[in-house]
């Protein structure tokens, strides 16, 4: 006995430090933190990039890698597919082991009295040894429990299904961010190493301004707003090297890399124009869209997780029937036989649940209605961004197209003043060097305008729900969409056959709507009519009527 108390008394010690080192205060979360924070700090800072020019296709390549969001969400499909073995093993019958040992301190005797017969108390007798040790084992299989863990079985495969197609959508988007950035920071560099000796020709323009107005040989007036122009465009030419900063933190970020102005990108995609011809027709790419999508697999996958949720609905509406066999063994030296097997068949009906699933299951229902509905709602408004994403596209090609044509005029303007510049003088110098930074400016804007061209397809692309589009991929896509056609040939043919009766019945009721309008107006006319005709004769009878006055 004394054994038994002090084995109790350290297992109770034990399991109280556990949970004393589990609690934890806020000073330890603050502790906590400042900790990760220096140890995040350094692992970002020291994690550099290789000095070299970075191509679009390597700092995809790089996002892609090493993206944190990205890395989260491989993490998150890892944790789904082993909730999806949890679940499945949820499958497997219960095995309950169990061994009870007990020591009574005295004799388990007793003693019993009769209840119909008079007499005294029987003698006091024990059955049972004061030490006991009773091991059970028991395997137990539902039915209900295994029809509910396979339903969980699936639900889960659809989640990490579904888990997939969002960390799919996620590099697409992560891809047009990285796109953007690219030509961001390419567009500025490019900019930059334009700007940078127009800059010092600026600010040593201020003392040729300030000597010319001295001299007399420009107005006050005049040298004020020669300065102004020239301080206006410095302002414009500086704030490229802020925009070219801002861009390389924002793409050494999404790279998984410390967020600071190191990198350098290859600026040869802005020395030739982008051609787009393979591009599909309008009608094919909403359809490319809404079969590529990833936001549109989810839909689907939730209508089917609904599905299941009503199978399971419905099987708890069916009685809980349970097979179980178990096996005991005792030592208590009085029983005659000290093991045995059992086996049996429990069921259990609780009918006042029924009402409850018969709701839940109707609900579940109207939700996969409503899944459907928006199932379509999100295709609708895709094929609605697939227009608009192409519309942006023609915008950004006819802007880029009117800055070259820009910058070729200012270009040429200044090529001829450039040819005259031996006869001007001074005075003519401002004027030269105003076109030659309002060429730059032009060709400046060029560049911009044509990353944006570039930006626009990739957002075209992000928008169908593709990383890459060319000739053989558009032509497999168009392949694919065929073939569903084929599969879906009877649902399209009554779809249609219902579009062109709702068509049908909305044109007799336009006509029959304008012919009762028609009527309605020659009504009105002759109603007009009448009236005036009633009004003329009643004034005539009125002044045959009345007597003349002498």
């Amino acid at each position: 006995m004394r054994r038994i108390l002090s084995a109790t008394a350290v297992f109770a010690g034990i399991l109280l430090l556990v949970s004393a080192a589990g609690c934890k205060t806020d000073r330890n979360y603050k502790d906590e933190r400042a900790e990760n924070a220096n140890l995040h700090f350094h692992q970002a800072k020291f994690r550099e990039l290789p000095g070299e020019k970075f191509t679009l296709n390597q700092c995809i390549e790089i996002a892609l890698k090493n993206n944190l969001q990205a890395r989260i969400s491989e993490l998150e499909l890892e944790v789904q597919n082993e909730f999806q073995t949890a679940e499945a093993l949820g499958m497997l019958p219960q095995l309950n082991i169990n061994n009870n040992f007990t020591a009574r301190s005295n004799t388990p005797a007793s003693s019993s009295e009769k209840l119909v017969a008079n007499g005294r108390t029987y003698g006091a007798s024990y059955s049972e040894d004061r030490v006991i040790n009773y091991l059970n084992i028991d395997l137990m299989f539902s039915l209900l429990d295994f029809g509910l863990a396979y339903f969980n079985t699936r639900q889960q495969a659809d989640r990490a299904v579904m888990t997939k197609f969002r960390n799919e959508r996620a590099a697409q988007n992560l891809i047009f961010d990285v796109v953007r950035a690219y030509f961001r920071v390419a567009a500025a560099q490019r900019a930059q190493q334009l700007t940078s000796s127009l800059i010092e020709q600026c600010r040593a323009r201020y003392d040729q301004i300030y000597k010319l107005s001295r001299d007399r040989k420009i107005t006050p007036s005049r040298a004020f707003e020669e300065s102004r122009r020239f301080m206006d465009m410095e302002k414009r030419l500086t704030a490229y090297e802020r925009t070219y900063e801002s861009a390389c933190v924002e793409l050494r970020t999404l790279m998984g890399y410390y967020p600071n102005s190191m990198i350098m990108v290859d600026e040869s995609p802005l020395d030739h124009i982008p051609e787009y011809g393979f591009l599909p027709p309008m009608e094919y790419m909403e359809q490319i869209a809404i079969l590529q999508r990833p936001e549109l697999y989810e839909a689907d996958i939730q209508k089917h997780i609904n599905v299941l949720e009503l199978r399971k609905t419905i099987l708890l509406m069916f009685p809980n029937v349970r097979i179980y066999a178990d096996w005991s063994n005792s030592n208590n030296s009085f029983l005659y036989n000290k093991s045995w097997w059992e086996l049996g068949l429990r069921a259990a009906y609780n009918l006042l649940r029924l009402p409850q699933n018969i709701a839940r299951a109707r609900a579940y229902d109207k939700q996969i209605d409503a899944e459907e509905f928006r199932a379509y709602a999100q295709a609708v408004a895709v094929m609605a961004e697939v227009r608009i994403a192409h519309s942006n596209m023609i915008s950004a090609k006819m802007r880029f197209d009117k800055d070259v044509k820009i910058y070729d005029a200012y270009n040429e303007q200044l090529q001829a003043m450039v040819k005259i510049r031996a006869a001007s003088g001074s005075v003519a110098e401002l004027a030269l060097d105003h076109i030659r930074l309002e060429t730059t400016q032009a060709q400046i804007d060029k560049l911009a305008s044509l990353g944006e061209y570039y930006v626009s397809y990739y957002r075209l692309l992000n928008i169908m729900g593709l990383r890459k589009m060319d000739a053989r991929s558009v032509e497999e896509l168009k392949e694919e969409l065929q073939l569903a056609t084929v599969r879906a040939k009877a649902v399209i043919k009554r779809d249609q056959e219902q579009y062109y009766s709702n068509v049908i019945a909305a044109k007799a009721r336009q006509v029959k709507q304008k012919e009762a309008d028609e009527e309605r107006k020659r009504q009105a006319e002759h109603d007009e009519q009448i009236r005036k005709i009633n009004t003329e004769i009643d004034a005539r009878i009125k002044s045959e009527t009345t007597p003349v006055k002498k």
